[in-house]
Parts: structure tokens; C-alpha cells; sequence
């Protein structure tokens, strides 16, 4: 049992004179007529490039938050492989993290390795990290959600309260001011205006003693609209020693100043206990995947969080189709984590973090010099200061302590983009991101009592330029060439490589990625596909340094990331004459990704493939959707290799194939009843990995794919 657990390239400087010489330059519902809130209002037909085959929410949100239509106008003028998931894609699932919410989106690579904790990587960055998220910008509602040294932390997110999701892979997450060789993801929530309903119930559970109780409510009185949602998850997992329990609460208010100006606030609470089952030898993962690692137990390894958040969005229309956001955030978490448990080494993580910020940006679409122009421009800074004890791990609770530290990162950004439409149907993009990052490190060791001080400081300036042609209204082709800069994140920088952690310095991870692309949607088919080549210098990898260690970090000097991502949707129904009827439809899903990652000429490596990158992921789902109210769509995951999981290349991780299903009927227009099944040929698979420099035969590093499970629920809305 746990005790006391707490609870670059050189381009012109008319990037940047452009933008700023550009800068100079809805529907609320039943409730619409009471309110006062600034509506944004989409015109035009429904030809988006980014629409797809499926009908598309039309609640346009308001000014602090905008609905799906406002954010397909926005997206599709993007030179760059960009996305988006809207919740619909997953109400049928039992989406509990990322793996759930990404299963379709070609380019993001996420499986999950205990709980919510998912291997998360787009376009190979920060494909080797053993833990939580590198290279790759989390935002909730625009508001920036990493800490200020960029990583990021699965547990802060409830799949279920999300409207949509924007992917932005690559240099697109330029809009809001990510330079990281994966770009950006922007989760976003619902408010009263775009909610499902006043009132919503969901409960659902079924494998693994796994029962998730969620609700909703929204409100819109005169000015102010409020949702509220909570969720409450209990389960035992899979594997054993994979125990989970979580409560949840987020809430967000929005206030019509006057006719001009909106004020959004919104608050998160989050309590999340996981055992850690810990990962097992190969052998182990295909005889008895069910089994925890062989420490795990013992120390009673685990994650424990608890977490609060505050933040402010506030909007103002300055007229002439431009707009201001400026808000600020605020946030404390605390991790309670015995992490490692061997006889010669054991770790217990006790930390507190705090996180700031502020933000400001600024949107219009205008014109200049006589011609379409769209700029974005806009500046952030962050800070978080951790102080954590390191602890023995005494079987699950605080042995002796080892180490006191504290830990300070800061980031500021300026950055913006500019679209000029040299024709009406092509823009030339570009944009300039400039960073300053500073970390600072102390600690003392228990034992000796030796004080130790570091610090690093961080600055950089990444261009980027691409076109944008407008083949057709909803049609589109694109090209573009963007540079990323990444600090090194303070995990990185403090390695705790034997039981006290101490700083090893490391460059920053630089890349140039050029990308082509095109996207547009028909009456019978939508496609989205990007062909990629990132040429990155002194890349943050990961591995292993030894059994039960924490992951260490090097710099590659010179590798190289490239791939394919495409996704495309037909309308067999249509295709073959509505064979299924004029009010049916028969869709047939896929989306693939092929992505090679290696070394580029290394001393030790040579041209060797880097560990953990998958060359092909392939999913795919027939749905049929019942005029009557009813749908139901057989997938298909299929990995045909798994990619090598040491440097040395020596030995691959097997692939897999996992077929399932997922489908609902609408009892009445307010009663949904859901069901999903996950691997059902029960395919005992390798589904995630620790990296290592060279593989030992009977290494603990692999995570075991689930086995076949069965998931059902109903949603009442009232």
C-alpha cells in the first residue's frame, strides 16, 4: 500500500516587414435572441478543402471561442499539412487518451502505454522519449498548456469535454507560436453555445472492471454563457499493477463586455492515482502480457497527480475583420511518483510545480497593396519553477531523502505569420518566430550537503516561406519550407542517472523541414496527403542507460526524418449509385503513415535507423451510417513492423494486426447507446517501447498491447 502520497535558414527581413505592415493595414441556438455575445459568423458555401465527407457542425461559438465552421475557414488557409478531429470522430469509442482520439489522423503516431500516458510522436519527434511529450506544442483553447520548458503531460486532458481537436504538423504550428519539429495539437473545448446539450449523461465501462461516469451543464443567461462538465474513472487496467482512479472537473464562463469585447475564464481540477505495471521482457509480452514487470510490484511504482488551473481569454473585434486575444494562465501541480525499484537503485519523485504565463495575438484578414492579405502575429511567455525531493523508494512511500532541487524554466516568443495572395487563388507565406528560453537549476545533496548551481539560456530565430494555390474552391495544393528550434527541456538537462540527479548540459535540437502537400474534398471523396524531409541537427534522443533507469539524453549530431501522411475517405454508398440507399451512407475510412527516421553519418551509428521510429501504420474503417439513427464501422490497426528499439539496429519489434468495431443507435433523439470492441482476435502485440543503445536479449523495455476488450455506454442529453 502507498503512504503520504501528496496529494537556421537566412531569409529576407521582408518576413517579418510584411506581417507588420499588415498589421497596420453565429448562431447561438433556441437561446440566440437573448444573448448578446459576438457571434462569428461563416459565409459561403460549404466547399471547404478540409470539410470531408461528413457533415460538419455548424454552431459558429463566439469570438473567444470559435465553432468548427470558423475553424475549417482558418485552417484551410494554411500552406501545411494541418487537421482536424472533431469529437464526433470518437463519441462511439471509450476514448481515454490520445491513442483513442488519433487513431484516424495520418502523421500522429500515439499509443498508449499504461493509462493516459501514450507514446505521442508526429513526424518522428521525440519518437524515442521514454515518458510524457517532446517536440510537440499542447494548447487548450489557444492557451498554451506545456510547461515553460516545452514538455507536456497527457494526465491534464479529459477526452470527453473536447469539441474538436486542431493538428498542426510541422511549421503550421507557427499560428501559434510553436517552432517544434512536430508543431502543435489545440484542444478545444465546448462552451454553452457550442455544447451538445443544457444537460448531458454518459456512462460507460465494460472490460477490466473499467466504469467512467461523465456530465455536463450548459447555460446561456442574458450575457454570460457557463459549461460545467465532470468525470469520474475507475479501473483496474489490464496488466496488473495498472490500477487507475481519476476525478476530473473543468468549467469555463464567458462574458459579453459590450458588442465589441468578450472575457472567457476557465478552470480545471484533476486527481489522477495510476499504478505503474512497468514493462516486461519480449518473451513476457507474447506468453503473459497480463504480467507487471518484475519490480513494478515490488516498489509499488506508481503516478499520482493532482492538478489546478486557471486562465483568461479575453477577445476584442477591432473592426475590419481583425481581432486581439490577450489572456493569461495559472496553474500548480504536484506528481508523486516512485518511479524505480531495484536492489541496487530505487527512486521516489516527490514535486511541486508552479506555472505562468501571459499571451497576446492578433488575426486579421485584410488587404495590401490592392490584394488578400491574412496575418497572424503574436507574443507569449511562460515560467514554471518546480522544487522536488528526491526520495529512496521505500516499497511505494519516502524513504530516505537523497536530494532537494529546484528547477526554473522561462520562455518568451514573438512570432508571426502573413499570407499575401499575389493572385486571388495563391498566397505566398511567409513568417519569423523568435525565442529566448532560460533554465536554472539547484540542488543539494542529503547525504553531503553539497550545493550545486547551473544555468542555461537559450535564443533563436526560425524563418519560414511557402505557397498556398487554391486549385479549386475545394481544392488546394501547397509547398513550404519552415526551420524549428527547440531548447533542451530541464528533464533533459537534469538527468538522474544514478540516485542524485545532476545538470549535463545540451544543445538545442534545430531542423529545416521542407514539405509538399494538397487536400480537397469531392462528392465522393476527401484526401489529405503531405511528403515530408526534415534535416535536423543535434537531435534530443533518448535510451535506456540501464535496467530500471530513467531515460538519458544525447544529441545526434546529424539525422534525418522523412515520410508520407495520407488520408483519404470515399463514398462507396455514392459510388456505386446509393446502393445503400438515397438517405444512407457506406464510407470507407483510411489513413496511413510512413515515416524513416536515421542517423545521417554518424560516428558510433552511421546511417542506422533511429530507435523507436515505425515505418508504416496503416488504419482503416467501412461505416455504415442507417437513416434510421444507427451506424457501424469494422476497423482495422495494422503495424506490419515495429521498428527497431535500440540504435545498434539489432532487433525489431514484431507488428501486429488488431481488428475491432465501434457503432451506436439513437434510441430517441436525446438516447444514444454505444458500443466498441478493441482487438478481437485477442493478438498478443508489442504495442510500445523504451529505447536502448544496443539490445540484450531478456531487456524489460517493452509495453504489452491490451488484449481483445469490449466497451459499451449511453449518452442522455435532457
Amino acid at each position: 500500500m502507498k503512504k503520504n502520497r501528496s496529494a537556421g535558414l537566412k531569409l529576407p527581413l521582408v518576413t517579418l516587414l510584411m506581417a507588420t505592415s499588415a498589421l497596420t493595414s453565429g448562431a447561438y441556438g433556441e437561446d440566440a435572441e437573448a444573448v448578446t455575445l459576438p457571434t462569428l459568423v461563416v459565409t459561403g458555401e460549404n466547399n471547404s478543402p478540409m470539410a470531408g465527407l461528413d457533415q460538419n457542425e455548424e454552431k459558429t461559438g463566439t469570438m473567444t471561442s470559435p465553432g468548427i465552421p470558423k475553424t475549417l475557414k482558418a485552417l484551410e488557409q494554411m500552406p501545411g499539412a494541418v487537421g482536424i478531429v472533431t469529437a464526433e470522430k470518437f463519441k462511439d469509442k471509450y476514448a481515454a487518451n490520445f491513442e483513442d482520439t488519433f487513431a484516424m489522423t495520418p502523421g500522429v503516431f500515439a499509443r498508449k502505454r499504461y493509462g493516459q500516458e501514450v507514446r505521442l510522436t508526429i513526424r518522428g519527434a521525440g519518437l524515442s522519449r521514454g515518458y510524457h511529450l517532446r517536440s510537440i506544442e499542447l494548447l487548450q483553447n489557444g492557451i498554451p498548456l506545456n510547461a515553460a520548458d516545452g514538455s507536456g503531460d497527457f494526465q491534464k486532458i479529459d477526452p470527453l469535454i473536447l469539441q474538436h481537436i486542431e493538428v498542426y504538423r510541422g511549421g503550421d504550428g507557427l499560428q501559434y507560436g510553436a517552432a517544434a519539429l512536430g508543431g502543435a495539437i489545440n484542444l478545444v473545448t465546448p462552451t454553452a453555445h457550442t455544447a451538445k446539450a443544457e444537460n448531458l449523461l454518459r456512462v460507460d465501462g465494460g472490460s477490466f472492471g473499467t466504469i467512467r461516469v461523465h456530465g455536463e451543464v450548459a447555460r446561456v443567461i442574458d450575457n454570460v454563457d457557463f459549461f460545467a462538465s465532470t468525470t469520474g474513472l475507475s479501473s483496474e487496467g489490464y496488466r496488473d499493477h495498472s490500477r487507475e482512479r481519476t476525478g476530473r472537473f473543468a468549467a469555463n464562463m464567458g462574458i459579453s463586455l459590450n458588442e465589441n469585447t468578450e472575457t472567457r475564464f476557465y478552470f480545471s481540477y484533476n486527481s489522477v492515482d495510476q499504478d505503474l505495471p512497468g514493462t516486461v521482457s519480449l518473451n513476457a509480452a507474447r506468453t503473459n502480457p497480463e504480467a507487471t514487470s518484475s519490480t513494478a510490484a515490488a516498489g509499488d511504482l506508481a503516478r499520482d497527480i493532482r492538478s489546478i488551473r486557471f486562465a483568461n481569454k479575453t477577445s476584442f473585434d477591432l473592426g475590419d475583420s481583425g481581432q486581439l486575444d490577450v489572456g493569461a494562465y495559472l496553474g500548480y501541480h504536484s506528481l508523486f511518483h516512485p518511479v524505480v525499484y531495484t536492489p541496487f537503485f530505487t527512486l521516489l519523485l516527490d514535486q511541486d510545480s508552479s506555472h505562468a504565463g501571459a499571451f497576446a495575438r492578433y488575426t486579421n484578414e485584410g488587404t495590401l497593396f490592392g490584394h488578400r492579405n491574412v496575418v497572424t502575429a503574436g507574443v507569449r511567455y511562460g515560467y514554471t519553477s518546480l522544487t522536488g525531493n528526491n526520495y529512496s523508494n521505500a516499497v511505494g512511500s519516502r524513504g530516505a531523502l537523497t536530494q532537494e532541487t529546484t528547477q526554473i524554466s522561462t520562455s518568451a516568443t514573438l512570432y508571426a505569420e502573413n499570407s499575401f495572395y499575389v493572385v486571388p487563388d495563391v498566397a505566398v507565406v511567409t513568417g519569423l518566430q523568435g525565442v529566448h528560453a532560460v533554465r536554472d537549476y539547484k540542488s543539494t545533496t542529503a547525504a553531503t550537503g553539497v550545493k550545486a548551481s547551473d544555468d542555461a539560456d537559450f535564443t533563436s530565430l526560425s524563418p519560414k516561406l511557402g505557397v498556398l494555390w487554391n486549385v479549386v474552391p475545394a481544392a488546394q495544393v501547397y509547398a513550404n519550407v519552415t526551420r524549428s528550434y527547440e531548447p533542451p527541456l530541464m528533464s533533459d538537462l537534469t538527468q538522474t542517472i544514478t540516485p542524485v540527479t545532476q545538470f549535463t548540459p545540451m544543445d538545442p535540437q534545430r531542423a529545416v523541414t521542407f514539405e509538399i502537400g494538397t487536400r480537397g474534398t469531392t462528392e465522393l471523396a476527401a484526401w489529405d496527403v503531405a511528403i515530408y524531409h526534415a534535416e535536423v541537427e543535434d537531435e534530443l534522443v533518448n535510451f535506456t542507460a540501464g535496467p530500471s533507469i530513467p531515460a538519458s539524453t544525447f544529441n545526434a549530431r546529424n539525422t534525418l526524418h522523412q515520410g508520407i501522411e495520407a488520408a483519404l475517405t470515399l463514398d462507396i454508398g455514392k459510388m456505386f449509385g446509393d446502393f445503400v440507399g438515397a438517405n444512407n451512407q457506406l464510407t470507407f475510412e483510411q489513413a496511413y503513415t510512413y515515416a524513416h527516421a536515421r542517423f545521417d553519418g554518424d560516428a558510433i551509428y552511421g546511417d542506422n535507423a533511429l530507435a523507436g521510429s515505425v515505418p508504416h501504420v496503416y488504419s482503416a474503417a467501412l461505416r455504415y451510417r442507417s437513416a434510421d439513427g444507427w451506424d457501424i464501422a469494422p476497423k482495422i490497426d495494422w503495424v506490419p513492423r515495429g521498428g527497431y528499439v535500440d540504435y545498434a539496429n539489432t532487433q525489431k519489434a514484431p507488428g501486429y494486426a488488431m481488428v475491432g468495431f465501434e457503432g451506436g443507435i439513437d434510441i430517441t433523439p436525446s438516447l444514444r447507446l454505444f458500443a466498441e470492441g478493441r482487438n478481437l482476435t485477442d493478438k498478443r502485440a508489442v504495442t510500445s517501447y523504451t529505447t536502448v543503445t544496443t539490445y540484450v536479449p531478456g531487456s524489460e523495455i517493452f509495453y504489452p498491447g491490451e488484449g481483445r476488450a469490449v466497451f459499451a455506454g449511453f449518452t442522455a442529453k435532457f
